[in-house]
């Protein structure tokens, strides 16, 4: 349910258009002018959801990569000293002015490196129809009514996914694309997304997944960070139970703040979902509270895309329950303006 009321920049309608995000963003991308390329290696930069995107990708291609090309995702400044003329560069920014990013690209202008660059506007939009770097520039106006990049990660993932798919690093086509969201939009009909934002209600939410949805773990810990505005954490497994379980009682403020959301599905490694078992088991023993979301679609592609898209709606009520507006930024905005 959409509170239009105390949604003043319509996050709630941005996320109910994320299938169409991603379907328009894709055929966007994919019909940009950007030829085919055999690289050696390719290096993802971009920061927020724009590396969700890629994150996202990594974890359901991440056995499906053309032979031979490592993938590498670049959360910083600049570029890793190994990138030369045989390395692809994706620069993935929602806004076009991440500083982060345009770092990035500075570098792999000096390497040498092909570049291609995925956005909305800003300097990389410019630099694309200045003819300086190739790249496909999306649109953002119909489908993410609010402008913020929180609320656009369909927007970052189908454009990232259409040049990949275009460069021939990933085989994506618009028909298992089509299937996946038209899967998505049936599954959210009857999903308790609402219900499980009164669950976490004045609690700090702790996600847990594995492989192949450890970026969509990412991204949905991320949406329920900045819409939700809520502290949230999230863990990997088989890595968390060599970490975790010996540290979930101590402050006592851990054991009565926390609750633990189990991303349960039937790509999981055999192991992990055993491990699931235990660790539930031994959270009854320690007394802690949890409970879990059994993802529903039929392919990898899609299950990554149900954990992201969930999430983000429970960040949507878990604000909504507060009767607090899920769109202002305010203390982003003011570390912007500090930085310049």
């Amino acid at each position: 349910m959409i509170m239009e009321t105390i949604d003043s920049l319509q996050i709630g309608k941005s996320l109910e258009l994320f299938p169409d995000q991603i379907r328009n963003s894709f055929n966007e991308a994919y019909s940009a002018n950007i030829a085919e390329f055999s690289p050696q290696a390719v290096i993802i930069s971009g920061m927020g959801g724009s590396s969700n995107a890629a994150k996202i990708l990594e974890g359901i291609y991440e056995n499906d990569f053309k032979t031979g090309v490592d993938i590498d995702i670049h959360n910083d400044y600049g570029l890793p000293i190994w990138v030369n003329k045989e390395t692809l560069v994706i620069a993935n920014s929602y806004s076009g002015n991440t500083e982060e990013t345009l770092s990035s690209v500075d570098v792999a202008i000096k390497a040498g490196a092909t570049i291609v660059a995925v956005t909305t506007g800003g300097k990389l939009k410019d630099m694309i129809n200045e003819g300086v770097i190739a790249g496909a520039v999306v649109e953002d106006i119909e489908t993410n009514p609010s402008r913020f990049p929180k609320s656009g990660l369909g927007i970052s993932f189908g454009a990232l996914a259409g040049v990949l798919s275009k460069i021939g690093v990933i085989k994506l086509t618009k028909d298992e694309l089509d299937n996946a969201l038209i899967e998505l939009i049936e599954i959210r009909k009857s999903w308790d997304a609402e219900a499980k934002a009164g669950w976490f209600a004045d609690t700090i939410p702790v996600l847990f997944s594995g492989r192949p949805f450890l970026g969509s773990l990412n991204a949905g810990r991320n949406a329920i960070c900045e819409i939700g505005r809520v502290f949230t954490l999230f863990f990997d497994f088989p890595e968390v139970n060599h970490v975790l379980v010996e540290a979930t009682g101590k402050p006592e403020f851990v054991k009565q703040n926390l609750k633990y959301l189990f991303f349960e599905s039937n790509f999981l490694h055999p192991r992990v979902k055993k491990r699931f078992e235990v660790t539930k088991k031994i959270f009854d023993e320690q007394g802690l509270t949890y409970s879990s979301y059994t993802l529903k679609g039929s392919s990898i592609l899609s299950q990554a895309l149900e954990l992201a898209h969930y999430s983000a709606w429970v960040g949507y009520h878990l604000s909504i329950l507060r009767n607090e507006d899920p769109g202002p930024e305010p203390w982003i905005l003011k570390l912007k303006e500090s930085l310049v």
